[in-house]
């Protein structure tokens, strides 16, 4: 840790979840430049990461809010960070940017980092309501010019720090072959071409579009399409059904469970693509998980994908007709995945850690 007297808190809500992913990449390079604590839940295992910053468990469950809520009151005014950092809104914006004011009123700079602008499923009031919100901080920080406009579209005048969502290179835990990944696989065969749906199984992120790409090219050899994630509780009666429908489909994978930590690896090394046929969305942190692996990927045109894109290799598809498209998307990459194979070298130079904790150190003054 370094001896600056800078001292920062990170705060992510969840202690498992992307956010905490993030969070807890960000803190191992920011650890270098300031003094970091990272505030979390009391889900959070320093050990699953293998780092060794100071951290503080502070969140429970949803329901123990309201008390925990008070508890990190308490802990920032008792401790006095010099800044603290929020990943999104920790659970109601509309109470949460009080808190952030009252913070500000003891001397305490607030930032905070734009993960979605609006979210998920808004509601008609989410965009006045999260406007508000974002006004309330000192410095926001955004990963896409997409994100940019839409604070500028929302009246949120704050020049905001555009940096890139870092790739997660800290689920790369050993070497590992894609013949070793594949052993750990029961049916994948050696000649396959891996097309892999990972993360939260939810109908937003396009699922179902997945599934149905995967019965629009069932009669082509050697395509496998794997899902590997957790369902979530959120997750519609029809939509669980039409998953079920696909668990004994010949060319479908389904690990409809949540994936452990070390057991992420297996499933990106044994993939040749990364499938994001999201509906809706602003970014997306399996992307960073294909970059640290060095798959391609094929996404949907939404959030900041073709920024991505930019610098990276895949293929994104309108959205229009979602199967044909990602179908017709997987048949064009399958014929040529050795020059996607090669676009890659090179190319994550900005999407590594140390380069995005430097950003984030010259806007927040740490530096």
């Amino acid at each position: 840790m370094t001896t600056s007297s800078r001292r920062i808190h990170v705060v992510s809500f969840t202690g498992n979840s992307g956010l905490t992913d993030y969070a807890v990449s960000l803190c191992r390079e920011l650890d270098k430049l300031a003094d970091v604590t990272l505030v979390t839940a009391a889900s959070y295992d320093p050990a699953r990461y293998q780092v060794n910053f100071p951290y503080a468990s502070l969140f429970r469950r949803t329901r123990q809010y309201p008390v925990d809520i008070l508890r990190y009151i308490a802990y920032t005014l008792k401790t006095r960070p010099e800044l603290v950092l929020w990943q999104s809104w920790l659970k109601y914006p509309l109470l949460e940017g009080w808190i952030v004011m009252l913070l500000r009123l003891f001397g305490i700079r607030m930032a905070l980092t734009i993960h979605d602008l609006l979210p998920h499923e808004p509601k008609p009031w989410s965009r006045m309501v999260c406007a508000w919100f974002y006004r309330r901080f000192d410095k926001l920080i955004v990963h896409s010019e997409r994100s940019v406009e839409g604070l500028r579209a929302m009246g949120v005048h704050t020049e905001p720090l555009l940096v890139p969502h870092g790739i997660y290179d800290i689920f790369r835990l050993a070497p590992l072959t894609r013949e070793q990944a594949r052993a750990e696989l029961p049916g994948i065969g050696p000649d396959d071409f891996v097309v892999l749906f990972f993360g939260h199984i939810d109908v937003r992120k396009g699922i179902l579009e997945f599934l149905h790409t995967s019965e629009l090219m069932r009669d082509q050899p050697h395509i496998k399409f794997v899902v590997a994630g957790g369902r979530g509780s959120t997750l519609p009666a029809a939509a669980a059904a039409e998953l079920d429908r696909y668990k004994d489909a010949p060319n479908v994978i389904l690990h409809d469970h949540m994936i452990p930590f070390e057991r992420v690896q297996y499933y990106f090394t044994a993939a040749h693509a990364v499938a994001l046929p999201y509906l809706e969305g602003t970014t997306s942190g399996v992307i960073k998980l294909a970059m640290a692996f060095d798959r391609p990927f094929i996404a949907t045109d939404i959030g900041d994908f073709a920024e991505t894109l930019r610098d990276w290799s895949g293929l994104l598809t309108a959205g229009k007709q979602p199967a044909a498209e990602f179908a017709d998307a997987i048949a064009r990459m399958r014929a040529d995945y050795a020059r996607y194979a090669a676009e890659l070298a090179d190319k994550s130079a900005k999407y590594q850690w140390p380069t995005i904790a430097r950003a984030h150190a010259q806007y927040l003054s740490l530096a």
